[in-house]
């Protein structure tokens, strides 16, 4: 098997630059970024990441830091006052 047939997904290189803009820690959990890239998926419209790409990470950067995404490896919090 080879990774060559595989489709780029959105959402698994924002939740990448998500991590490299601090916004989860690197972990020891396999494949986290994957378990992150489904986490923003739900939340955040695939054009919204394919017209700016910015924007998007700031609202994942929002999206990472709620108490939402505490079950998610590398969560670095902290939780944003309501």
């Amino acid at each position: 098997k080879s990774i060559t047939g595989l489709k780029d997904d959105p959402y698994r290189s924002l939740a990448g630059e998500l991590r490299r803009a601090g916004g989860f820690a690197k972990d020891t959990t396999p494949f986290s970024e994957f378990l992150w890239a489904d986490f923003l998926r739900r939340r955040i419209p695939r054009k919204s990441i394919e017209d700016d790409f910015s924007k998007a990470l700031d609202r994942a950067l929002a999206f990472g830091r709620s108490k939402d995404a505490g079950y998610l490896p590398g969560w670095c919090g902290p939780v944003a006052d309501d």
